[in-house]
């Protein structure tokens, strides 16, 4: 599997010359992932063939980072990391995805996500039983007391690997 780092536009897309269009004629297709401030997405564009001109591009759901990827067969693909995934994917994403390679954005997003995973393994939750009494604002108020613990917990954890990475 070959990965592609720089593929981020379509000036700049990983180009393949002889994509299948139909039953027999071939065509050029472009792949790249988009950056926004969404995210990572995977982009395909193809030519069309009859007309000369650009189709409009097929864009993919967003996820925290993505790399573009072409196996053996010359099929155009992706690996992603988002940040729902299992700590086992990410560890074996990350073994096939060159770090150092990424984005300073696509690093962040890795520390975030690992931030806020490596918290959350710690976090328990619990369901009251119906005759708490206290009132709904106390409530609220203890629950908005935790969520910032975790919320501090997590962002000291990203900005720790962030500094480590020198990505602030």
């Amino acid at each position: 599997m070959e990965l592609f780092y720089n593929a981020k536009c379509f000036d700049s897309a990983h180009v393949i010359k002889e994509w299948p269009w139909g039953f027999r004629m071939k065509t050029e297709a472009r792949f790249w992932i988009e950056t926004t401030k969404h995210g990572d997405r995977f982009v395909k564009q193809t030519l069309n063939p009859k007309n000369g001109k650009w189709c409009k591009p097929k864009k993919s759901t967003y996820e925290s980072v993505m790399v573009l990827t072409q196996d053996d067969d010359n099929k155009m693909s992706r690996i992603s990391i988002g940040k729902y995934d299992s700590q086992n994917w990410m560890a074996e994403a990350l073994e096939i995805i060159d770090f150092n390679k990424l984005s300073d954005e696509q690093k962040k997003q890795i520390c975030t996500i690992n931030a806020w995973q490596d918290v959350m393994k710690n976090v328990t939750f619990q369901i009251r039983s119906s005759d708490d009494h206290r009132p709904e604002a106390e409530i609220d108020a203890e629950q908005d007391m935790i969520t910032q613990k975790i919320t501090n917990v997590a962002n000291a954890k990203a900005n720790e690997c962030m500094a480590k990475n020198n990505l602030i």
